[in-house]
C-alpha cells in the first residue's frame, strides 16, 4: 500500500516562515528544532498563518477574527506540514505537487 500526499504552495510558503532554532547540546552537537509554541514567530498562529498565506478575517472590536471554516483549513494546513517538511527534506526541494512513499517509510517521491 502506498501513501499519497499532495505538497501545495500553502504547505511551502508555511515551510519557510517557520521559526528555526539552533540549540547547542551538551556535545556540541547542533539540536534543530521548530518552536511548538510560536511554529511562524509569534504566539497567535492563526493570525501568522493567515499573514502568511493571505487569509482575511473579519474585523470585530479591532481585532481580527476568523471564521470557523477558515480556522478549520488553517489547522488542518498547519498540520500538514508535518508531512510537507518530511517530503522536502527527502526530496531536497520546495515542489509542489502529488508525491508518493511506501506505507512504512518516508521515501517519498513526485508521482
Amino acid at each position: 500500500m502506498k501513501r499519497l500526499f499532495e505538497l501545495k504552495e500553502e504547505h511551502i510558503k508555511l515551510l519557510r516562515n517557520m521559526c528555526v532554532r539552533w540549540d547547542d547540546c551538551e556535545f556540541g552537537a547542533p539540536s534543530i528544532s521548530i518552536d511548538c509554541k510560536r511554529p511562524y514567530g509569534n504566539s497567535n498562529v492563526y493570525h501568522d498563518i493567515a499573514k502568511i498565506l493571505g487569509i482575511e478575517g473579519t474585523i470585530i472590536d479591532n481585532k481580527e477574527a476568523f471564521s470557523q471554516e477558515q480556522i478549520d483549513w488553517m489547522n488542518r494546513i498547519h498540520k500538514e506540514t508535518k508531512v510537507a517538511l518530511q517530503i522536502v527534506l527527502v526530496t531536497g526541494e520546495f515542489r509542489p505537487g502529488e508525491y508518493v512513499s511506501d506505507e512504512y517509510a518516508d521515501n517519498w517521491r513526485l508521482k
